[in-house]
């Protein structure tokens, strides 16, 4: 069921109830004179009795870092809290509409979901004949001796026909962005938008097979932009076409030098190595494109079939957020889909999060000097915590998303999760391309063990 804006509005002001907060970190909640009852609630707002419960999860990685829960936080400002029961404008198994071979993306308010899903992938993939499962032909087209037609299908993958808003998308990282020679800062290349229309323009050029026109035309403009390594990625996709993995994987190592951002390098090294029967080394380059960004759909897409032969899954863990916040108005939205055992802790997380964007203004609180995936930790350890004990309180309290993350957490991996699946796309390729080899190591552990199953 869809709605307006407007309606999901007129929803929430028929269900709105205040909220006010003490300073013991409990909730209270106490009904607003202009509310209605809500037919699906009718245990009306639920207490917040005992101490928030973040304590333990936050300090358990920022043992050094001194902050207050956020109700306490917002006690100290004056601010009221809001919250309601609303149905959001779409269901949990809702992906992106797609009209016209392309992807329309909905306001960022009504969306929980931060990327296309595989599906979407796939059907826009089909809309140019092309479907990635043929890469799971290497094995008996190198046993066949056919390296002719292995090299057509992986060709028409490495680089697949799409229309710019598309390939924006789905590719899903910035070219702007890259990180320095000391592989500890992130900077803006500024590209002109009418540079990088251009680049992407004279990919018609490859798919038309001019490969020696294409090459020529992006040394000129390698020149100029010696640090876009979408430019070194074009080279080498052209040299691969046309069977020279050699030189292929020279261009693919330069543009890795020059700037490491862009996942769609080791996504086409996966082909250099499936070409060659070397899956084990594919899955390892598309896993490493997936660090370098994880909404690169692509790099998921192949990684999924190549898993899927070896009998393994991907485990779709992105953080599902059952809240919608207005930080400047206090209000929090809390989807009708949650169980109300569990509102509770959805509320924390709201209210983490309005403490957290308050501090945009200045208005109060410490979080200013935060990283992101502090503040993101900071956010799930209010929502994780207040689940943990409204389970001890109560033993049939069970949700089963918080249950995967408390799982997450017990392992001592919540940190790599909030890094890899909660922090924002755009932040979180790069903050994970200038992590120190340790937390490389831990943040793949979580890989290995959360999103690849089987």
């Amino acid at each position: 069921m869809n709605h307006s804006r407007s309606t999901v509005a007129s929803i929430f002001a028929a269900l709105v109830l205040s909220l006010t907060l003490t300073p013991a970190s409990d909730f209270t909640a106490v009904g607003d004179a202009h509310a209605q009852p809500d037919p699906d609630n009718e245990a009306g707002a639920p207490g917040f009795e005992g101490e928030s419960g973040f304590d333990i999860i936050f300090h358990r990685h920022y043992p050094g870092l001194e902050c207050r829960d956020a109700p306490t936080v917002l006690n100290g400002s004056g601010i009221t809290v809001r919250y309601g029961i609303i149905e959001f404008p779409y269901g949990d198994d809702r992906t992106w509409e797609i009209k016209y071979r392309r992807l329309q993306n909905r306001p960022r308010g009504e969306m929980i979901k931060t990327f296309p899903t595989l599906a979407d992938m796939r059907y826009l993939l089909s809309l140019s004949d092309l479907d990635m499962s043929e890469i799971l032909k290497y094995d008996e087209l190198l046993a066949a001796g056919n390296h002719a037609e292995l090299l057509a299908i992986l060709t028409r993958l490495i680089d697949p026909r799409m229309d710019k808003y598309n390939r924006k998308e789905l590719e899903g990282f910035d070219p702007n962005l890259c990180v320095n020679d000391a592989r500890n800062f992130v900077y803006s290349l500024r590209l002109d938008e009418s540079v990088l229309d251009d680049i992407r323009d004279k990919k018609r050029l490859f798919h038309r097979g001019e490969y020696e026109k294409y090459r020529s035309d992006l040394m000129d403009y390698l020149d100029e932009y010696p640090k876009m390594s979408g430019l070194h990625e074009g080279i080498g996709n052209s040299f691969f076409a046309e069977g020279n993995l050699e030189k292929a994987r020279e261009w693919f190592t330069k543009g890795l030098s020059a700037n490491p951002l862009n996942p769609m390098l080791e996504y086409s090294l996966a082909f250099c190595h499936l070409m060659e029967g070397d899956v084990g080394n594919a899955i390892e380059s598309l896993i490493a494109s997936i660090f370098a960004c994880r909404n690169n759909m692509l790099s998921w897409l192949a990684l999924e079939h190549l898993l899927a032969e070896r009998g393994q899954r991907i485990a779709d863990r992105r953080f599902k957020n059952m809240t919608l916040v207005d930080a400047e108005g206090g209000n929090i939205w809390i989807s009708k889909s949650v169980s109300p055992g569990v509102i509770e802790p959805w509320l924390y997380y709201g209210a983490a999060e309005i403490a957290t964007e308050h501090e945009r203004g200045r208005r109060f609180g410490n979080f200013g000097n935060w990283k992101a995936e502090v503040v993101d930790y900071y956010r799930v350890a209010h929502l994780l915590g207040k689940y943990m004990l409204l389970k001890g309180e109560n033993g049939n309290t069970y949700d089963p998303y918080l249950e995967s993350l408390e799982s997450i957490y017990r392992s001592g991996l919540l940190k790599e999760y909030v890094l890899f699946d909660k922090v924002a796309p755009y932040m979180q390729y790069y903050l994970i391309s200038i992590l120190p080899e340790d937390d490389r190591l831990r943040l793949r552990e979580y890989f290995d063990r959360y999103i690849i199953s089987g």
